[in-house]
């Protein structure tokens, strides 16, 4: 006899103005969990980040026939990372599945997803192979995830959709902010989670209006500033920071030696002939100085971050031994 209780999946939807979708939503997921083989139970959590429209009443009235489902009810409009953070600290599940609620992601490729998470994949990625939206979210889309790849050394095709699948002990090791919710492939990467991906169903958007903009796009190119910093320096700032610093003092040094020869080669009063490069050389002299203060404060924020609760620059999978 088999004692042991089946695992529970959370699958954790944000929902802003999604009153069209929702009762179909829930209707394919109802049967999508039906094919994935296994034993499973399943909850459903709906996070309303203040949606506008009727979501929040019809996503009550739906939880009221369907007892899987959770409503979680935000006080305002936060964004989707802080819906997603949300959902990810409500689900009681030791797999979570994250989607969209707006049915460009299909509720059917879940099992595929699970398929992944039961070889022992860590979080598994949707990779959007045949994207059917305009050129002007493709191309950006495209440009955005090659740089990611670039920078954090992912393999993976897509980083940007949020339907995956993870085991939630990597989740508890990741903290969302600002628009962080497209890296958190990234993230777990840090934690050293395995990582796959999986070909995902995808179509234009059918309900509603979409609530991506250009802007979104700017800001991902500009989160990579911090992504880079993220993934290979946050235990270790001093050593970006110092590299910096190395490089500015290094060109003030050869303008300092340049004003050095000319002057004794010609006895000109350089710092008066030559003064916009002489200013040019303090300020290098300047901004390298407060570079390494900089960089010696962030290394000691660093070192407190990881002395609080519990942090380590480790992350251990599995131990071990005889018992």
């Amino acid at each position: 006899m088999n004692d042991q209780s089946p695992s529970l999946v959370s699958i954790v939807i944000p929902v802003y103005n999604e009153d069209d979708a929702l009762e179909a939503l829930l209707k394919r997921l109802q049967d999508a969990i039906l094919t994935v083989p296994g034993d499973y139970v399943y909850e459903f959590v709906f996070i309303d980040d203040g949606s506008k429209d009727d979501s929040l009443s019809i996503a009550k009235k739906l939880a009221e026939q369907e007892p899987r489902l959770r409503v979680v009810e935000l006080r305002g409009n936060y964004g989707q990372t802080a819906a997603l953070q949300a959902g990810f600290d409500e689900a009681k599940g030791s797999i979570v599945i994250s989607m969209d609620a707006d049915l460009q992601h299909f509720p059917e490729d879940i099992p595929m997803f699970m398929e992944r998470i039961e070889a022992g994949v860590d979080v598994v990625c949707g990779w959007r192979h045949d994207r059917q939206e305009g050129v002007i979210r493709r191309w950006p889309s495209k440009v955005a995830n090659w740089m990611i790849r670039k920078i954090s050394g992912l393999t993976i095709n897509d980083v940007g959709t949020t339907f995956r699948a993870y085991q939630k002990d990597i989740l508890d090791d990741i903290v969302l902010l600002g628009e962080n919710h497209r890296f958190v492939p990234v993230f777990a990467k840090v934690v050293g989670a395995r990582i796959e991906e999986v070909p995902i169903q995808n179509i234009e958007r059918p309900h509603g209006e979409s609530n991506y903009g250009i802007s979104r796009t700017l800001n991902v190119f500009m989160d990579l500033f911090f992504l880079y910093f993220y993934t290979r320096y946050l235990d270790r700032p001093i050593r970006i920071f110092g590299k910096i610093a190395m490089v500015l003092f290094s060109i003030a040094a050869l303008i300092t030696l340049y004003l050095f020869i000319l002057w004794i080669s010609t006895g000109i009063p350089v710092v008066r002939e030559h003064s916009g490069l002489f200013v040019v050389g303090v300020i290098l002299y300047l901004a390298s100085i407060q570079l390494l203060i900089g960089g010696i404060i962030s290394e000691l924020m660093a070192r407190m971050y990881f002395s609080e609760g519990g942090r380590t620059a480790y992350k251990i999978r599995k131990i071990w031994g005889a018992e």
